[in-house]
C-alpha cells in the first residue's frame, strides 16, 4: 500500500447519490490519501453509484438465506445527483471512471454450466476486447487469483470462495487501474476467508483497490483488510461518520458512532474540551475516546450542553 501519487481514489465533495430519486448518500465530503481505501457500513448505494450495478442486486442474499433478505433496500439505479464524487480523478456522475476500474459484486448470479475461462472472457469481450484478445487475458488474471488450474471447470464445481476469486478475476480481466469490490470475506470461516484475501492480494497488487464492508472487525482474516487499509471511511444513514485510518484509530484508543439529534456543534466543544475529537456530521458522527476517557464522558458532555444523543454504539 501506498501514498496516492496522481488524483485520490476517492474524492468527494458534498457529493449526494440517490436511489431512484430517493436520496441514500448526503453531503459526503472525503479525500482520500493513499491507494488501499476500505469504506464500511452503509455502503450499498455507494457501491451502486461507483459500479452502476442496481441496487437491489447490491444486497443479494448470502447462500443458504431467504429470498426476501436480498430486498430489505429499495431496488433501483443508484446516481450521483448534486455535488462531485470522483474516482482516481474520473468523474463518476459521467461514468468517466468505468474504463478505468473492475467492479466485483458480491456473489452476483452466475452461468452454472459455463466454464471459468469463458466467464473470465465474458467479462473482457463486455470491456470491448476482441474474442480473440479476450482470451489471450483470461491466463493472467485467473493466475493472479489462484484460479490457473480451474480454467475448464465449471462454475458450478466452485466452492463458494473460489467463486468470489473468479469474480474479481473478471473484474480485473482487462487490467484497470482501480478494483471496486463489495464485502469479499462476509461469511466465511478462517480458511476460506484466506483463501480469498491471497486472491485479493493478487488482484490489487499494482493497481488501487477501493473495497466495502458492511462491518468493521480488527481481529481475524477480515480485520487484514482494515488493518491494510490506507484510508478507512464510515458510513452510517446516509452521512461520513468517520474518515481516517486503522493506524489513527488505533492510537486514539476505543472509537464510537453517535447520532446527534440536537445541538450538536456546542456537543463538538464539548468534548473537544475533554480531549475528545468528534468526527462527521450533521447528524452521525465518530468519536475516539483516549485511554482513561470512557462513554461517560461523553454522555456528560451532552447533558451540559443539552445534545439529544439517540445512539451510542463501538465502531472497534
Amino acid at each position: 500500500m501506498v501514498e496516492a501519487a496522481g488524483p485520490p481514489l476517492l474524492d468527494a465533495r458534498a457529493a449526494r447519490v440517490a436511489v431512484d430519486d430517493v436520496v441514500a448518500i448526503d453531503a459526503l465530503t472525503a479525500e482520500t490519501r493513499g491507494d488501499r481505501v476500505l469504506c464500511a457500513g452503509d455502503t450499498g448505494a455507494l457501491f451502486a453509484a461507483l459500479t452502476g450495478i442496481p441496487f437491489s442486486a447490491v444486497r443479494a442474499p448470502a447462500p443458504g438465506a431467504a429470498a426476501d433478505d436480498a430486498m430489505d433496500e429499495a431496488p433501483g439505479e443508484a446516481r450521483v445527483v448534486a455535488g462531485r464524487l470522483e474516482v482516481a480523478g474520473r468523474d463518476v456522475a459521467r461514468s468517466a471512471h468505468r474504463a478505468a476500474s473492475g467492479a466485483a459484486p458480491l456473489d452476483p448470479p452466475l452461468p452454472l454450466a459455463w466454464t471459468v475461462d469463458a466467464y473470465v472472457a465474458w467479462g473482457a469481450r463486455l470491456s470491448g476486447a476482441s474474442p480473440r484478445a479476450a482470451a489471450e487475458m483470461v491466463p493472467a488474471a485467473l493466475a493472479r487469483v489462484g484460479l490457473a488450474a480451474a480454467r475448464k471447470r465449471t462454475l458450478r464445481t466452485l466452492a463458494l470462495p473460489e467463486r468470489r476469486a473468479l469474480v474479481l478475476a473478471q473484474a480485473i480481466v482487462t487490467a484497470p487501474a482501480v478494483l471496486i469490490a463489495e464485502d469479499p470475506l462476509v461469511g466465511l470461516d478462517d480458511g476460506a476467508a484466506g483463501f480469498v484475501l491471497a486472491a485479493l492480494a493478487g488482484a490489487t497488487e499494482g493497481r488501487g483497490a477501493l473495497l466495502t464492508a458492511a462491518r468493521l472487525d480488527v481481529e481475524g482474516p477480515r480485520g487484514v483488510l482494515v488493518r491494510g487499509a490506507t484510508d478507512v471511511l464510515v458510513l452510517a444513514g446516509g452521512e461520513l461518520a468517520f474518515s481516517g485510518t486503522f493506524a489513527e484509530v488505533a492510537a486514539g484508543g476505543r472509537v464510537y458512532t453517535l447520532t446527534v439529534r440536537s445541538n450538536a456543534e456546542l456537543l463538538r466543544e464539548e468534548l473537544a474540551a475533554r480531549g475528545i475529537a468528534l468526527r462527521g456530521g450533521p447528524a452521525r458522527f465518530s468519536a475516539a475516546l483516549p485511554e482513561g476517557a470512557t462513554t461517560r464522558d461523553v454522555v456528560l458532555a451532552a447533558t451540559r450542553c443539552r445534545a439529544a444523543i439517540v445512539e451510542l454504539t463501538p465502531l472497534f
